[in-house]
């Protein structure tokens, strides 16, 4: 077995191999791959590598360190392993060990090491169902975390939800509102909303992805929305090949605290999912949350559940 720099395995051949590990559960597309891994900035390319015994492709893992400019926060301090992956034929011949180490060995001047979570993730932590695979990191020293999930809610021939509040406070935002919402997430919920939202408008959007939500004409609170026709495809509609019908997305949402109380949170999501219903989704998915009985008001169930993990990395 050799190891490679993963880019020099051509994509469709990464793809080929994720679906044939995850394609049920988690369909990979060449699209999303290179958004999310060959276009990201942050990989980090000594760790990011592809197993190969002969020609055949067996394993790979991608690493990501932020090396990024920009005017959000985000810890260069963690590292993030975004994926790890060996065809269940080659299994029991320590291919993941070696990638495992090597990922590990890449990073620099790191106190953590994390699971998923990385900008452009695929996931926010190892697929709960993946039961071997979480006692495995944990024989590599990592340690469990919370269990995050995604939720789902079958919309098509739903009436618009009513709000508890006017209608008046809730708009969808337009090109021109994106710097105040850039200024509102970097003073109020900086890191890596205002890390994502910040990436969103330098990809030709319109402010079409937010709902927004205004006090005498001042942004308060934001949720994000995602549809086929989003210039980014957002971690919500990631595995939309599983829907039969459109499907949309909704997440992250938050309200300014200094006016939190009076419902207001639940109306921006109930605006946003009337959006997403009035442009003809059939599916809405809200993704990487614990508040599953927040969402449950509306209809919203238990999809698919992530165990977040992590490993202190010894100076």
């Amino acid at each position: 077995m050799k190891l490679v720099n993963i880019e020099e395995v051509e994509v469709n051949r990464i793809v080929q191999l994720w679906n044939k590990c995850l394609g049920n559960s988690f369909p990979m597309t060449e699209e999303l791959w290179i958004q999310n891994t060959v276009n990201d900035m942050n990989v980090q390319r000594t760790g990011s590598v592809a197993a190969l015994e002969g020609e055949e492709l067996v394993g790979f893992v991608v690493t990501k360190q932020y090396k990024e400019i920009t005017p959000a926060y985000m810890s260069k301090e963690i590292g993030w392993t975004q994926c790890l992956l060996v065809n269940p034929e080659s299994r029991g011949r320590r291919i993941g060990s070696t990638l495992l180490q090597h990922a590990e060995a890449s990073f620099q001047n790191v106190m953590e090491i994390r699971l998923g979570r990385d900008p452009w993730h695929y996931f926010p932590g190892v697929p709960l169902e993946q039961k071997d695979t979480i006692k495995w990191f944990e024989h590599k020293g990592y340690v469990r975390e919370s269990i995050e999930i995604d939720l789902v809610k079958k919309v098509i021939d739903e009436s618009p939800l009513i709000l508890s509040n006017s209608k008046e406070h809730f708009r969808v935002l337009t090109i021109e509102d994106l710097p105040q919402l850039l200024n509102f997430l970097k003073d109020v919920f900086p890191g890596r909303w205002h890390y994502e939202a910040y990436r969103y408008s330098q990809l030709n959007a319109t402010g079409r992805e937010f709902m927004g939500f205004f006090i005498d004409g001042e942004l308060k609170g934001f949720c994000r929305m995602n549809d086929p026709g989003s210039p980014v495809i957002a971690q919500n509609v990631y595995w939309s090949q599983l829907f039969p019908a459109p499907l949309g997305g909704i997440g992250p949402l938050g309200i300014d605290r200094k006016v939190r109380g009076s419902h207001f949170g639940l109306d921006i999501v109930k605006a946003a999912v009337n959006e997403l219903m009035a442009r003809g989704m059939h599916y809405i998915v809200i993704d990487w949350t614990q508040l599953e009985s927040f969402y449950g008001k509306l209809g919203f169930t238990k999809w698919k559940q992530y165990q977040t993990m992590s490993k202190e990395v010894k100076s």
